[in-house]
């Protein structure tokens, strides 16, 4: 009855189930920061609404737990060379923790991160789905694991050492509201893990043509993509408007007042390959769990952990590494996902490819097919004499292959791969490019 969301107390809290991923002493030691009415349902695994939002309120709990920001944006816009430049910039002397979702079952970013020379940096892989439906268990999971087994994780100075900072790089075609709902849909995550913010990283060059404006809503990639751009900026706090050196100051701000009318609170920040002020998107303390809610009703509710509240939201009929079934229904209560419309493929072979081939095999893909195709990212193996690495990027119609950064060296890259992501439906397609792909192998 005295009960008040800034009144915590220092007893411990009463028997709790067990858990694979924390002792009780572990847990008594963090949920000591909470009030005693939090405890009992934490206990439990079971808050209202009403309790959500009261634990948010706790002044004592702010600034101790984990803060933790979602990077999204769609597929190709720099959401992996913005992680990069975070991670060279603003890591050091600090201990941060990387959930890194890939849409495809062969996993590229991983490859492209540059992690292996930072010991600041502990990283996740989740890979074959996406984290607003499928993977989103293995996201509680892996956010269990860094916030409680410290001792399992780190190097050097960070051994042992809770995370300073947790960042969470969404898939391309994840939509955003769900993962945010993440954060208050399991009571252990609520504890121990704050959410900053959410920064969309958004291609300046491509924008207007994929998003369509008000003139033509669908855009030149359908309607399913421009409905996914406008769900990943609505619920952002900043807006890195990336690749402005690609295009002129007029249609940067164009661009910027037309997001601005899709968000009106949100903060736009131009740059060119993911490099900006980081005091601008990281630690700035803008995610409003209110405002959520004043534009969802929805977005948090009564009920049990994420895995019993949510649902897959999919079906186990996922073809080539994801995208081909969905199910109809189990999801978040918000419709169809966006991303339905669209699946990959994942290429993989232990040879190194002829560079030459692969790019003449590339060019003839992208014109054949550019208007199934949003996506090919792949790492791979060249010259059997004497091995490189190359770099596959390719959004829409237009496509590169460049030498691999100094960071990824050849015993880093065991086999070549590579991941198409579109509208792959089509059996026939998918057998295509299986047998142009073996075609690019190199003759030794």
């Amino acid at each position: 009855d005295n009960y008040s969301p800034r009144h915590c107390l220092q007893t411990p809290p009463p028997p709790i189930r067990s858990c694979p991923f924390f002792s009780r002493e572990a847990y008594i030691a963090k949920m000591c920061i909470f009030c005693e009415m939090a405890q009992k349902q934490l206990s439990s695994d079971y808050l209202t609404a009403a309790q959500k939002k009261e634990v948010e309120a706790c002044e004592k709990i702010q600034d101790k737990r984990i803060s933790a920001t979602i990077l999204t944006g769609f597929l190709g816009a720099g959401k992996t060379t913005f992680l990069n430049f975070i991670l060279q910039s603003w890591s050091h002397g600090k201990h941060i923790g990387v959930i890194q979702n890939e849409f495809g079952s062969v996993s590229i970013d991983d490859k492209l991160m540059m992690v292996e020379k930072n010991e600041n940096a502990e990283v996740v892989t989740l890979p074959n789905g996406c984290l607003c439906c499928r993977v989103r268990g293995d996201m509680v999971t892996a956010m269990r694991k860094l916030a409680m087994n410290p001792e399992t994780f780190g190097s050097g100075q960070h051994a042992g050492k809770t995370l300073d900072h947790l960042l969470i790089e969404c898939s391309g075609l994840s939509e955003v509201i769900p993962v945010a709902q993440t954060f208050f849909a399991d009571s252990f995550v609520q504890a121990c893990f704050r959410l900053d913010g959410v920064v969309c990283v958004t291609d300046a060059s491509n924008f207007e043509a994929m998003e369509g404006g008000t003139a033509t809503p669908e855009g030149s990639a359908g309607e399913d993509v421009a409905k996914l751009l406008r769900e990943q900026l609505s619920i952002a706090d900043v807006c890195l408007l990336n690749k402005c050196d690609l295009v002129e100051s007029q249609h940067r701000d164009r661009i910027s007042k037309r997001i601005r009318d899709l968000n009106p609170s949100v903060k736009v920040v131009p740059c060119r390959q993911g490099k900006v002020n980081l005091n601008q998107v990281l630690a700035i303390k803008s995610f409003s769990l209110d405002d959520a809610i004043a534009m969802d009703s929805h977005f948090i509710s009564d009920g049990q952990s994420q895995e019993e509240g949510h649902g897959d939201g999919h079906s186990n009929a996922h073809g080539d590494a994801h995208g081909d079934g969905h199910a109809a229904s189990g999801g978040h209560g918000h419709g169809s996902h966006s991303h339905n419309a669209f699946g990959s493929l994942g290429l993989e072979m232990p040879d190194c490819v002829d560079l030459q081939a692969l790019k003449m095999w590339l060019m003839e893909v992208v014109e054949k097919h550019s208007e199934r195709l949003v996506r090919i990212k792949g790492v791979v193996r060249c010259n059997p004499s004497q091995p490189t690495v190359a770099v596959v990027q390719g959004v829409g119609g237009h496509i590169e292959v460049n030498d691999a950064p100094e960071s990824l060296s050849i015993a880093n890259v065991t086999t070549s791969r590579l991941v198409i992501i579109g509208r792959l439906g089509d059996a026939q397609l998918k057998a295509d490019l299986r047998s142009g792909w073996e075609g690019v192998k190199a003759v030794a």
